[in-house]
């Protein structure tokens, strides 16, 4: 049975631009959905309900909530709410194939200076140290997704929109990930980095890829695709481009 998974920050909540954002997620046909900034609740519940899906809303340590969005049976859930993170952790269990499938999504800190991107690298060591907690019970296959405000340690950036500035941009909250045995899904099925960038930032002008769908490893061999979605609609519903993954 495919999985389809759309990671997707919407921007403060999504606005007036739920029309849209729901283009862009009906183009798609995903089973699931991870939303970032999720900030109004009544937008997620009409996201929910135009799409015919199920919701999860996760509460943060900021207005920047996190929702997941389900056509598959969500089994159970949880918000992992830890007082270290700028946001939150949000998990939910889905029967995919009469198996449990757990789903992690998250938004580390944003901003663009070393005090910040350290701040991430801790929220990225806490997010591992968490769910693997949750591996000492026995959980199994899963995946992390979301906007994770760092790059890949061998991605490069493209030609910033006239007049902004670069400053510091984080790698090593992505490092941990990678060295805790988790797989970048885009760059798994695109290792050259400089043929597929994949950029996700910003929607009306790419330049930078954060926005990530990881796969513990024993799921990496069922992934076939994973795409930024860079239609017309995506580069004005949202400043971020969302991400793709198709598992079989």
């Amino acid at each position: 049975m495919t999985l389809r998974l759309l990671s997707y920050n919407i921007w403060y909540g999504g606005k007036d631009r739920l029309p849209a954002i729901l283009d862009v997620i009906r183009e798609k046909q995903p089973d699931v959905v991870a939303l970032q900034e999720a900030n109004s609740r009544p937008n997620a519940e009409r996201l929910a309900d135009a799409l015919g899906m199920q919701l999860v809303y996760g509460e943060a340590n900021s207005p920047f909530a996190v929702a997941w969005l389900s056509r598959l049976p969500i089994v159970s859930s949880q918000n992992h709410r830890l007082p270290l993170l700028a946001k939150t952790l949000l998990q939910v269990e889905v029967a995919w194939e009469g198996a449990p499938l757990h789903l992690f999504g998250t938004h580390l800190v944003a901003g663009r200076t070393e005090q910040d991107g350290a701040l991430r690298a801790e929220e990225a060591r806490a997010i591992v140290a968490e769910i693997g907690k949750l591996g000492q019970a026995g959980i199994g296959p899963r995946l992390l997704v979301g906007d994770f405000n760092a790059l890949h340690p061998d991605d490069g950036v493209a030609e910033l929109p006239d007049g902004a500035a670069t400053e510091f941009l984080a790698r090593r909250p992505i490092a941990h990930l990678l060295e805790a045995g988790y797989v970048d899904s885009y760059r798994h099925l695109h290792p050259d980095a400089a043929h597929s960038p994949g950029y996700t930032y910003a929607a009306s002008h790419p330049w930078v890829r954060i926005d990530f769908i990881f796969a513990s490893m024993d799921l990496a061999g069922r992934l076939r695709r994973c795409e930024v979605v860079t239609s017309p609609p995506a580069a004005h519903a949202s400043d971020h481009l969302p991400v793709l993954a198709v598992l079989e």
